[in-house]
């Protein structure tokens, strides 16, 4: 024990100034002499610890230039670290606290240690190592936290457990011959494709983006979850793959704090409870900004991330009625085939074979021309597709993701191609919210077409030489009862000819069916040539 003792205090002494304070194996002392008249009448000992502790470090956080404070203090035949505010360590009522992280410190020599610390401090301020901080993953000045020795992490009590978990187990050569295999599964290889983009979108400037795994139960979905992100870390769930079922303040913290990292959610289904739709909680979560808080005394700072959303789920998170923003951002795929066969097998191995992947792929990506591969693979999927920036630049993503992990872990086998992929993309017309509610208010037309004749019990209206006058308050009821609003969609109708304005300018015109006064939208049927008619 000593002997460990004394071989740190050599590694630090050209560190640390400790002055008259003494520390050995039974703690930190100093002797104190009385005086009276100038005359020293009596002298005891001054116990600031009854273990060995030091001021190792002061690290400031890159973001918020907020100060904290390593101590270091043997106990158990072992050095610990531990990182502390520095408002905590000049406070002996809040350096209490520190005792449940080992530090021996009561209410009796809480004042002492307080006392010492600060004076080391002050008097090795230009000698103490003063190091970057961050307090969450990814990039930072060329650096990638945590694969770094630049940066130190400092990050809250409440994702430790987080960070340990982006750790490595196992060899990158058994990982990467266990998962050749499992990439012929294409729904597998996009998971994994998505997990490895995630760093890529501040590199490239993109937005953040979800791709989402649905389809029944027994399909593997949590399990292909899992092998994406043993890329990172371990995959188990509780760790760096994570239930679904949590707060929503919760989830944004989780996602602030892995930042650049992939954020994967299981059972996307549990937080219907928690969100009016799945539109919201997307559009949320992909503007990749919290929204701001404020407590009693200040504004608290405004959490932020760029990162890869991957859901599993038993249903599809974009509905019929879900809005454009929403459908842009989501890269949906639904397993009509087992994601992965012999999902016991797999997991086992994930749970004891993680994290080599991350590093080297970080490695590479800093060596390779990331934007050009992206812009590439994005003007291919512009050019051959009838899609949307948003849906091309999230795909653009995971093709330039699977490329650089090809390259790096499989050489020899080719990357996905645009081919390969555009199944999954969605078109503009797709995406538009306009064309999808007047595709859904013809398929309600042609549903309830007996509501449109003259001896009808519910009139909705009648059609007429190529148009259907509809009952502006059916119209409004049956579009908001799937999400559609019509006041958001009726100037695009009538731009593309959809709708038919009042020649007063109004999109409504008052008149008579069947006796009955009222005001009805006018929508222009598609014409019937070239359709299949049917008696």
């Amino acid at each position: 024990m000593l002997e460990a003792i004394e071989r740190k205090l050599d590694e630090i002494q050209d560190n640390i100034a400790l002055g008259d304070w003494e520390v050995d194996e039974h703690g930190v002392r100093r002797e104190r002499t009385i005086y009276k008249k100038g005359k020293p009448v009596d002298s005891y000992t001054e116990i600031a610890s009854p273990i060995p502790v030091l001021p190792t470090a002061i690290l400031e956080n890159i973001d918020t230039h907020t100060e904290k404070l390593q101590l270091s203090f043997f106990k158990h035949n072992k050095w610990k670290s531990i990182i502390v505010d520095r408002s905590v360590a000049a406070n002996r009522s809040s350096i209490i606290k520190l005792a449940d992280q080992g530090l021996e410190v009561n209410s009796e020599n809480a004042a002492t240690l307080v006392k010492y610390i600060s004076e080391v401090v002050a008097d090795s301020l230009f000698c103490l190592p003063h190091k970057p901080a961050k307090s969450v993953m990814g990039w930072v000045d060329g650096e990638f936290m945590p694969y770094t020795d630049q940066v130190v992490f400092d990050g809250d009590d409440q994702f430790k457990h987080l960070y340990k978990a982006i750790t490595q187990k196992g060899t990158l050569k058994e990982w990467v011959d266990f998962v050749r295999p499992l990439r012929q599964s294409l729904d597998l290889r996009l998971c994994m494709a998505a997990s490895f983009a995630s760093p890529l979108i501040e590199l490239i400037g993109e937005n953040p983006f979800v791709f989402h795994l649905w389809g029944g139960t027994g399909s593997g979905k949590t399990v292909g979850l899992m092998v994406a992100m043993s890329i990172w870390g371990d995959p188990a769930m509780g760790k760096l793959t994570r239930t679904m079922n949590m707060t929503t303040n919760s989830m944004l913290s989780t996602a602030a704090f892995l930042c650049n990292l992939p954020f994967a959610g299981d059972e996307l289904q549990t937080v219907k409870s928690r969100w009016t739709n799945y539109d919201n909680l997307i559009m949320c979560i992909t503007e990749g900004v919290d929204r701001g808080r404020m407590s009693y005394d200040k504004v608290n700072e405004m959490r932020s991330w760029k990162c890869s959303f991957i859901f599993s789920g038993e249903e599809p998170c974009i509905k019929a009625a879900s809005g454009g923003g929403a459908k842009n951002r989501v890269i949906e795929v639904e397993c009509k085939d087992k994601v992965v066969e012999n999902g016991n097998l797999v997991a086992n191995f994930v749970r004891t074979h993680y994290g080599c992947a991350g590093h080297p792929f970080i490695e590479q990506v800093k060596k390779e021309a990331v934007t050009e591969i992206y812009k590439s693979f994005f003007t291919q999927i512009i050019s051959s597709t009838d899609t949307t920036d948003k849906q091309a630049g999230a795909m653009a993503l995971i093709l330039t993701g699977d490329t650089i992990a090809s390259r790096l872990f499989w050489p020899g086998e080719s990357s996905l191609t645009v081919a390969d992929i555009r199944d999954y993309i969605c078109s503009a017309n797709e995406v538009d919210i306009a064309e999808r509610a007047y595709q859904f208010v013809l398929d309600s037309i042609a549903e309830n077409n007996v509501n449109f004749s003259s001896d009808a019990r519910q009139v909705w209206g009648a059609i007429s030489d190529g148009y259907a006058y509809i009952n502006k308050s059916v119209l409004c009821r049956i579009m908001d009862n799937v999400g559609f609003d019509f006041d958001a969609v009726k100037s695009k109708w009538a731009e593309r000819g959809y709708l038919e304005k009042h020649p007063n300018g109004r999109f409504v015109h008052y008149r008579s069916v069947n006796g009955a006064q009222a005001y009805y939208v006018k929508l222009a049927l598609k014409p019937t040539e070239n359709i299949e008619q049917f008696p």
